[in-house]
This record gives C-alpha cells, sequence and structure tokens, in this order.
C-alpha cells in the first residue's frame, strides 16, 4: 500500500478536519449555548411539562406564564402587556430572560422555579419593576385574560 503524500494542503486538510470534529457544536458562535445543557432548558425546569403552564393565584385571569424549553411568554391583563423572552443561558441564580415587551420595548423577566410554582419579576429596559416578584402557580389550562 502506498502511504498518502504529505503536501502542505493535504496536511492542512487532515487538521482541519480533525479540528472541525472536535470543535463542533461545543461553544457560542456555532449554534450551542456553552453551557454544556444539551436541551437548551433552562436548570431546574426538566422535570416541568412542556410546555410549563403557569398562572396568578386569584383566578388565574391576571397574570399567566407560558415557559416552553429556553423561551418564557408571559401576559398580563392590568396593566395590559405581553413579555417575549429567551433564557440567557447562564445557570446561576434566578433565570433570567432577555426579550421584548409588546414587540416593542427590551425588558427583562426573573423566575424562581421552586416546586410548581414560578416566581416572576419583569422589567423594562431600564431596570424598573414593572410586575412582582409574583409567584405563579402550575396549572393545566390557561383562563382568557380578565380585565382590570
Amino acid at each position: 500500500m502506498k502511504p498518502l503524500p504529505r503536501t502542505p494542503a493535504v496536511l492542512l486538510l487532515a487538521v482541519a478536519a480533525c479540528l472541525t470534529a472536535l470543535l463542533a457544536a461545543c461553544g457560542p458562535g456555532v449554534g450551542g449555548s456553552g453551557t454544556g445543557l444539551e436541551s437548551g432548558a433552562p436548570p431546574g425546569t426538566a422535570a416541568l411539562p412542556t410546555p410549563s403552564l403557569h398562572a396568578d393565584g386569584a383566578d388565574g385571569r391576571q397574570v399567566q406564564a407560558v415557559l416552553e424549553g429556553s423561551r418564557l411568554r408571559v401576559d398580563a391583563a392590568c396593566p395590559r402587556l405581553r413579555f417575549e423572552g429567551t433564557w440567557d443561558g447562564v445557570s446561576s441564580g434566578p433565570l433570567r430572560f432577555d426579550g421584548r415587551l409588546d414587540a416593542t420595548r427590551s425588558a427583562t423577566a426573573e423566575a424562581l422555579l421552586s416546586g410548581t410554582t414560578l416566581t416572576l419579576t419583569l422589567r423594562d429596559g431600564t431596570g424598573t419593576v414593572l410586575l412582582g416578584p409574583l409567584p405563579l402557580g402550575a396549572v393545566a389550562v390557561l383562563q382568557p385574560l380578565g380585565g382590570c
């Protein structure tokens, strides 16, 4: 059997193939989260149903949250608002979701999970608290939002 030629182009191709195999999807910039979590879901959420539905304790019609994978959606009746965000990938402390408020303004949601209770704090882009901290319990079905 004749050995492969050892030209610079062949060696460069072999090194590139090895690096590609070793570095594929290992961190930010290549499609990974950089956290080592394969599902992309925040820590502590693996036991929750997908999507995980949460609502306020009064009647479930004032504040509602839907946690699905690494995404969080919050709807509030009064003041009427909608937040949609994505988990920031930091696995220590409260779960933080960076996103948009009413699809126009930047906002942040922080969530603490304790069993099936999600304690939620929603802040606008300047850090002003808009909602919470508010405990939301797990529910099987979300009701239509109520009025003020």
